[in-house]
């Protein structure tokens, strides 16, 4: 039997390497279903909803380094996409979105659910494109990948449904290629120019981003020649272990106190793969080494005094030989002293809380950390959630740290938890969520337990949308509209199939983590954490100290008078 427009896409897709599509089937996708039914190499990952969908494909995509991809239908399936693909676009994941369209002989009479797909599609993609017939296909569907995979970001491609059904014309696929095939280092004059300004200075400090993840063995010995402290971005917390001599925490509002202090009083900022967004967290004075294989993103966040752009590797490889040890630790020292510091004590230790009371959320991560496996994968739902996270987890060498980093949407933990069991079968996956998070994307619970994964999933339950209070009030407001009611997560686990449990106080963590642990089904654990937990920013300006207080008196006088 001749193949089809639809069987060509999936022997494509097949030879690329494509293990699993996420996504939801649709008429206009009806061809492409019975395409992949007939064979036996792609997993068709039946979603409920096609932004865990996308947010799926886009976590593959940052676990594994390839290709992942989703498909859904016109209309309502296609929008639903947009949310999971900004974040790809925004922390450059290849992903391949493939959406059906209404047929060729009606597109633009407003049929029912007949949408601008290319219009809606063209913000949040490195390529978008509608197939215009069978011969179009291999090539439109070629470039797609190549993009996606070589521009590092979301690719779509529209079809409608008859050209799907014609059939297919011969065509032999190119392999493609990204910046991992690819060494780019900075010419030598400058490699000599940025040495001279590390080997200058006494007090250096390493910024590492996602940008550096094949830059570890590099970043250790620039840190050690350097006697330089480590701060990472909330997204390349896992390239590094927690466990480092010279790892001093996260960068910016989500960060540490110690990181702060590095990087307010050093006289050297080297940065390596990151493009952390927050100028006041910068140095103000210091000379700054930027390395990024993209030379646009040099000096786009802060000045850049020494400019290398080339791969982290290379250019990390280059720099190294041109060091001088440095024998003076006396400022990593100082930074490493600001992790014991009073403001850290009291802002993340784990405390026990009383019998009936609620349990403070760094006590709950801090216990997490303790019994979870040594290459468990942590995939994080934005919030509160990933401030406590980032400061409690102690990532180790084989562990994973990823969340929804520069689009930071609440709702991407469960689609990537799903995403992430399905990768790594055989490793420990947690989704931590915030109640708020967790909500918006339950959809896809009975997902993981139609395909049996063993995740747990770990609710933050507070009622509250706790990160937006923080910058209500950060604003000098009080607090309004984040309160809700929630459900019982843990009997609503077992509705839905999985095996739930509920933490009301610190006496019932171990034995649930435990129990959680050795489950072969979903797990939903239900943390009631204390709703009235600070969560203390690094550093405290005196501008939002002072609007704290007004919230405090406002939101008092506001519960006064609604109470009279």
């Amino acid at each position: 039997m001749s193949k089809n427009v639809s069987d060509q896409i999936v022997q494509i897709l097949t030879e690329l390497g494509v293990k699993r599509i996420y996504g939801i089937p649709g008429d206009t996708i009806d061809s492409m279903m019975e395409s992949l039914r007939k064979q036996s190499a792609i997993d068709f990952i039946v979603m409920r909803h096609e932004e865990n969908g996308a947010f799926a494909a886009t976590a593959h995509a940052k676990l594994t380094g390839e290709i992942g991809v989703v498909a859904a239908c016109q209309g309502p399936g296609a929008n639903h996409l947009i949310n999971g693909l900004y974040d790809a676009m925004d922390d450059r994941a290849p992903v391949l979105a493939i959406t059906g369209a209404i047929g060729t002989d009606v597109i633009g009479t407003r049929m029912p659910q007949e949408t601008s797909q290319i219009k809606l599609f063209d913000d949040c993609t490195v390529y978008n494109q509608e197939v215009r017939s069978a011969e179009n296909l291999p090539r439109v569907l070629e470039r797609a990948i190549h993009k996606a995979i070589g521009m590092q970001g979301p690719a779509h491609i529209s079809i409608p449904s008859d050209i799907m059904r014609d059939a297919a014309v011969a065509w032999t696929f190119s392999p493609p290629v990204s910046w991992n095939d690819i060494e780019m280092k900075p010419k030598p004059h400058l490699i000599d120019a940025a040495s001279a300004v590390l080997n200058k200075a006494k007090k250096p400090v390493i910024l590492y981003g996602e940008g550096s993840r094949d830059a570890k063995v590099e970043l250790d010995k620039l840190a050690t020649t350097l006697n330089a402290p480590l701060v990472h971005t909330t997204r390349s917390k896992d390239i590094i272990p927690d466990g480092h001599a010279n790892a001093v925490g996260g960068i910016g509002l989500m960060g540490s106190v110690a990181s702060h202090y590095a990087l307010k009083n050093c006289d050297a900022l080297l940065i390596v793969g990151s493009q952390f967004a927050w100028r006041e967290f910068y140095p103000e004075s210091a000379p700054v080494v930027q390395i990024d294989c993209l030379p646009a993103h040099i000096g786009s966040r802060i000045r850049a005094s020494h400019p290398l752009p080339g791969d982290s590797q290379a250019t990390c490889a280059a720099l190294l030989p041109k060091l001088t040890q440095k024998t003076d630790t006396s400022f990593l020292k100082s930074c490493l002293k600001e992790n014991t510091s009073l403001h850290t004590k009291i802002s993340f230790d784990a405390k026990t809380s009383k019998k009936g009371e609620p349990v403070h959320p760094q006590a709950f991560m801090e216990k997490l950390n303790e019994k979870a496996a040594d290459d468990a994968i942590y995939m994080v739902d934005a919030g509160s959630i990933t401030i406590w996270a980032n400061n409690i987890l102690k990532i180790k060498k084989n562990q994973r740290f990823v969340w929804c980093a520069n689009l930071a949407s609440l709702g991407n933990g469960v689609g990537y938890a799903i995403a992430g069991q399905f990768t790594y079968p055989k490793r420990q996956v947690f989704a931590l969520c915030g109640d708020g998070g967790f909500q918006m994307s339950i959809a896809d619970l009975p997902t993981a337990v139609m395909y049996k994964l063993p995740i747990i999933f770990v609710v933050y339950n507070n009622s509250a949308y706790k990160f937006i209070e923080l910058e209500e009030q950060g604003e000098g407001n009080p607090v309004f509209g984040t309160h809700f009611c929630n459900p019982d997560y843990a009997k609503l686990a077992e509705a839905h199939g999985a095996i739930g449990f509920t933490v009301n106080d610190y006496s019932e963590i171990d034995s649930v983590l435990d129990k959680a642990l050795k489950q072969k089904m979903p797990v939903v654990i239900d943390v009631k954490i204390n709703p009235d937990e600070l969560i203390i920013p690094p550093v405290l300006e005196t501008g939002k100290m002072v609007n704290f207080v007004k919230a405090q008196v406002k939101q008092w006088f506001s519960s006064s008078t609604q109470n009279k």
